[in-house]
């Protein structure tokens, strides 16, 4: 869907956002080629692909400052110091929490990264929390000189959104990546004010992701029991047009009491939505699939079919050890 692999750093800006506001004085072009590869990574390496947003606001578009401030970079390339200038202050106006960290923010404008099949102009913006200490090893006429450097991974996760140019006509495509669930809040809500571009894939996703996480949970179900109902949501899933969380409890569970369905309920009713297929091929690729013991051995299961699993997976106990066990069924080996 993105391809960055021929994409140009046009221009790009650091500033610094701590109690107080440090604004870049010049915005650069043409850096050397180690330095756009590495800025490159910074920007695109660890963005979540899988779920577009877009700009939003209760009553006019125009409203919304990270728009606003990068539709005018989109529109003259040469607002682009004073654009970024802006939208550091708005950071810094929503960062004023003693939970979040001060740090660089890196802004870059990105030509020719190709999304959809389509050459486009991209707004990367990345809040830097955290530095790390470097080993800069070199030999100087066969003497090796090592020194201590304070860098930055670009490698690791931060805070970061891109923003795609969809044209004139349309509200810039945005995906984004939060280093913690904790900065979703000021990152997504506060700061770039974003909801999900595609209602449907969101909530399924939700739904599968706190229907999961509920079977995991559960005390009272087996490992094998618990990898059934997983298997068994894929199914509800794969088999429905429409997700509806007391069909969904019909369908998957024998048996809950009033505990458990309220639980559930209380966990994904506000998912209830038509199903995305996309969302639905996302998560069976995170759904659980062994069985971790404590010996330290795992049990890799690719059966999706509950009652094959019940068929090929025994749970026993051997009261000679007072150990539990597993037997497993096969034909033949692999």
């Amino acid at each position: 869907m993105l391809e960055v692999s021929e994409s140009k750093l046009a221009q790009y800006i650091i500033h610094f956002i701590s109690d107080s506001l440090v604004l870049g004085e010049e915005s650069f072009t043409h850096p050397e080629v180690m330095l756009e590869a590495a800025f490159t990574q910074l920007a695109f390496s660890k963005i979540d692909l899988e779920q577009q947003y877009e700009f939003f606001h209760e009553t006019n578009i125009a409203l919304n400052e990270v728009y606003t401030y990068v539709s005018a970079i989109f529109k003259e390339e040469k607002s682009f110091l004073e654009q970024s200038k802006s939208i550091a202050r708005h950071l810094h106006s929503v960062s004023q929490h003693p939970n979040i960290k001060s740090g660089e923010l890196f802004i870059g404008l990105f030509d020719n990264c190709f999304f959809m099949n389509e050459a486009k102009k991209i707004v990367a913006i990345v809040k830097i929390d955290e530095k790390e200490m470097f080993l800069d090893v070199k030999n100087d006429q066969n003497k090796m000189i090592i020194h201590g450097i304070d860098g930055i991974n670009v490698k690791k996760i931060n805070n970061m959104a891109i923003i795609v140019d969809m044209g004139e006509e349309q509200i810039p495509a945005v995906f984004i990546k939060t280093k913690r669930k904790e900065d979703i809040v000021y990152w997504q809500e506060r700061f770039l004010k974003i909801k999900a571009a595609d209602e449907h894939y969101h909530k399924t996703n939700l739904a599968l992701t706190e229907c999961k996480k509920y079977i995991l949970k559960e005390d009272n179900f087996s490992n094998t029991e618990k990898l059934g109902l997983l298997n068994k949501t894929l199914d509800y899933f794969r088999n429905e047009d429409e997700f509806q969380v007391n069909e969904y409890i019909e369908t998957v569970f024998d048996k809950t009491d009033s505990t458990q369905r309220d639980i559930i309920i209380n966990s994904v009713k506000p998912y209830e939505t038509i199903i995305s297929e996309s969302a639905l091929e996302k998560a069976e690729k995170k759904y659980k699939r062994k069985i971790k013991l404590d010996s330290n051995i795992e049990i890799q299961v690719n059966v999706q079919n509950i009652e094959q699993v019940d068929e090929l997976i025994e749970v026993g106990y051997d009261e000679a050890t007072n150990r539990k066990y597993y037997k497993i069924y096969f034909q033949e080996e692999i």
